[in-house]
């Protein structure tokens, strides 16, 4: 099992300077058993002969693996693990390079395309990802009143970033004032004496044994988003004004009838 996870882990790494899964596992091989046969690998690795050449020859063009000729058998080894650095080196390169044309395309994509359309007036949208995901919770923040349910255990074990995105988001936006009903449990009571240290920032607890069934709902100028982080990483964000004010009413009549902690809602 200690083998397969490190495995695993040299794959993904490899993934992340452009190699195939299978060209990682061609690599991997031939660092393990020396040369080989292009019929072996493709047997051990479970495909064509004639995929195994293909990705062969991107191995080599990538400086990883070499061919060789002994008596009469072609055979294909790995160049030394070293050889990796060179792959390191263009990938930091052409990261700086698109850093750094950055804010020329950007001023090109929102400047000089006027004929995109504005998603935000769309009534539903849909996000999928990580990224997608925060792009929510940044529309979000920087609303003057953000009204949230949420599983505050489920969003910081995924973001274990996102409580100094809020304290950011408050520094940013003066005007933000957020109010939270959380799921009851012992992590959101850690969590909660770090958060309730803004004045800004007002919390109640569900009642025992309410649990919300997504890891967090939004309400905030007129849009009610939906977040799941447990079974997949989406969220949906309603742009409807009845619903958001049905929601928000809602919200407030419960936030009279819990128990106070902290501030309560201006009205």
């Amino acid at each position: 099992m200690c083998y397969n996870f490190f495995v695993d882990k040299i794959v993904d790494y490899l993934k992340q300077l452009n190699l195939s899964d299978i060209e990682a596992k061609l690599y991997l091989m031939l660092l393990q058993s020396g040369p080989a046969s292009v019929r072996d690998l493709a047997q051990t690795v479970d495909i064509k002969r004639t995929t195994a050449y293909f990705y062969i020859d991107q191995l080599i063009d990538k400086g990883l693996i070499m061919k060789l000729v002994r008596g009469s058998k072609k055979l294909v080894a790995a160049s030394e693990p070293e050889s990796l650095q060179s792959l390191v080196e263009e990938k930091i390169t052409n990261a700086k390079d698109v850093e750094k044309n950055f804010p020329a395309i950007l001023k090109i994509l929102t400047t000089n395309l006027p004929q995109m359309n504005d998603a935000s007036t769309a009534e539903v949208r849909y996000y999928k990802g990580v990224n997608g995901v925060k792009k929510i919770y940044e529309e979000a923040l920087k609303a003057k009143e953000l009204f949230s349910y949420v599983n505050i255990g489920d969003v910081v074990n995924f973001f274990p970033e996102n409580v100094f995105s809020f304290d950011k988001a408050f520094e940013k936006n003066k005007e933000l004032k957020l109010y939270e009903f959380i799921e009851d449990s012992p992590a959101s009571h850690k969590l909660v004496k770090i958060l309730s240290q803004n004045k800004r920032y007002n919390f109640k607890f569900l009642p025992k044994g309410i649990q919300i069934s997504a890891s967090d709902i939004l309400l905030y100028e007129g849009n009610v988003a939906i977040i799941n982080l447990r079974e997949s990483t989406t969220g949906v964000i309603f742009q409807n004004k009845d619903y958001f004010d049905l929601s928000k009413k809602l919200f407030e009549h419960m936030w009279m009838t819990l128990p106070a902690i902290g501030n309560d809602i201006k009205k």
